[in-house]
């Protein structure tokens, strides 16, 4: 199954633009934040631990992404969301919070939405 799920991201990832690589990046960053509240729910440790290190790293992939330049406030309130959402995922973790991460989840979820819509208006 695992090898199945790479070579499909792989194929989804080479036929990719820059938008569509973040929207991608986006989808796997909301079933990671998801998988982390069920592991919290469920009490598994070793999915906790696997689900939210993914879920920060690609906020941190995300983070990195950012162009200040071009983005401006855009870009810098993206900034301070992923911020929040590493810091609420991370104290989400230490607490065994599912409401941390469903609010995270849905800050994320309302960004992917009006990155996909920008998508939709550019085709």
């Amino acid at each position: 199954m695992n090898a199945y799920r790479q070579a499909e991201q792989d194929f989804l990832v080479e036929g990719s633009d820059g938008h569509g690589l973040v929207q991608l990046l986006f989808n796997e960053l909301l079933v990671a934040i998801e998988e982390t509240s069920i592991s919290i729910e469920l009490d598994d440790l070793a999915a906790r631990s696997a689900s939210s290190s993914k879920a920060l790293s690609i906020l941190y992939v995300l983070n990195s992404s950012l162009d200040f330049e071009k983005g401006g406030e855009v870009a810098l309130s993206l900034e301070q969301l992923y911020g929040w959402s590493r810091r609420q995922l991370i104290e989400a973790i230490k607490e065994n919070s599912r409401e941390r991460v469903a609010n995270v989840y849905s800050s994320i979820a309302d960004i992917a939405d009006a990155w996909a819509s920008i998508r939709n208006k550019i085709n």
